[in-house]
């Protein structure tokens, strides 16, 4: 289980499947059956990020959705976690060319949540930001770890 693993360990998309099927587990949701499955992620190139975008990409089918995403650099080590009520926006901010992670991100994992459960990702955020503690995310104060 995740939670006895050392901090040295790199987290990667594997990792960051444990713990959202760990949150699934211990927090029961209505009308969430189970995270894990909505989670996906996709590489990013700057020849493949417009295809992100086009129909039936995976950015454009969850442009308008709430998420939990994820940021991995080129080693495929977990970097950052965030959330968006409407995630295209966020991504648009995250990827603008002057951003910080313009040219960083090599893979990005997005777990959608049900629209009439978006305020769900305030928990699962928080929860994964804890338990994952990705160097780019800063563990708030009310952390349950030390």
């Amino acid at each position: 289980m995740l939670g006895s693993w050392s901090m040295e360990s790199k987290m990667n998309v594997e990792s960051v499947k444990e713990a959202i099927a760990e949150f699934d587990s211990k927090f029961k949701r209505p009308g969430i059956d189970s995270l894990v499955e909505c989670f996906q992620s996709t590489y990013v190139t700057q020849s493949n990020w417009s295809s992100l975008w086009a129909d039936k990409g995976l950015l454009r089918t969850y442009t308008d959705e709430p998420c939990v995403y994820f940021f991995f650099n080129n080693k495929e080590e977990l970097q950052y976690i965030g959330k968006a009520e409407i995630l295209g926006y966020r991504m648009s901010k995250h990827f603008a060319k002057n951003s910080k992670w313009y040219g960083e991100v090599k893979t990005i994992g997005i777990l959608p949540v049900p629209r009439d459960s978006w305020f769900e990702i305030v928990a699962i955020e928080a929860y994964l930001i804890d338990l994952l503690r990705p160097p780019a995310n800063s563990i708030g104060k009310n952390s349950r770890r030390t």
